[in-house]
Order: structure tokens, then sequence, then C-alpha cells
């Protein structure tokens, strides 16, 4: 009879693992062609002001309407700015590697302020005229 009771054991652990394997693919399918985009501040020579870690990436993802716990993710803290891979690990055989791409904040705000001497150094050329 304990033969039996391990067999039966055995049989609705392998269950479990397969159902919770299985609810971890389904996760993991919800980050498929998910990309991230990090705007962080950063210096003249592309170092960012702190760092672009788990944390940061895990509410980026809070913000797109996905659940993640910052303890899946293992990724190296970003200290500059580029491409890199954050990995999630949902269950020992299901991970996802999610890009994620680290802008300048204050890029964008830069741009327009560059094209202003030029429009200002144009119109007075055709004044000196």
């Amino acid at each position: 009879s304990a033969k039996k009771v391990l067999a039966e054991n055995l049989k609705q652990q392998a269950h479990k693992l397969a159902a919770i394997k299985a609810e971890a693919e389904k996760k993991a399918e919800q980050l498929n062609g998910v990309e991230l985009v990090i705007a962080a501040k950063v210096s003249a020579t592309g170092a960012t002001y702190g760092s672009v870690n788990a944390a940061i990436v895990a509410e980026e993802l809070k913000n797109k309407g996905i659940e993640v716990d910052r303890k899946i993710i293992t990724m190296r803290d970003i200290k500059h700015v580029g491409d890199f891979e954050a990995t999630i690990h949902f269950h020992k055989e299901v991970e996802v590697k999610v890009p994620v791409k680290v802008v300048a904040e204050n890029a964008a705000v830069e741009t327009p302020v560059e094209e202003a001497p030029k429009a200002e150094a144009a119109q007075t050329e055709e004044t000196a005229e």
C-alpha cells in the first residue's frame, strides 16, 4: 500500500508541476514582442545618472499592463545609453528575454534647441542682404 501512496503522490506532484509550468508559459507569452524603451537622465558622455535596474524594468512592464515581480528579472545594472536585454525567469524551464533600450531623457529637449540657432542665423543672413 505504501507503493500505491507513493505512486499517487508522484502523480499529483507531476500534475502540479505541469500546471505551474503551463501558467508560466502563459505569462511568458504575454511578453512576446514586448520591447521596453526607458528614458533616463544622461550626462554629456552618455553615462546615466544612477542606473537602470530590474526594479525600473518591472515598473515599466507594470505600466504596459504586465505584472512581473522584480525578483525574477535578471540583468546587469545599465549605466549608459544603448540596447540591452533583461531575462525574466517565470519557471526553471520558462524564461523570456526582453529587449531594453535606454535613451536620453533630455535628447528630445535638446534637438529643438539646436535647430533654433540655425533658424536665427538664416534670418540674420536675410536681413543682412
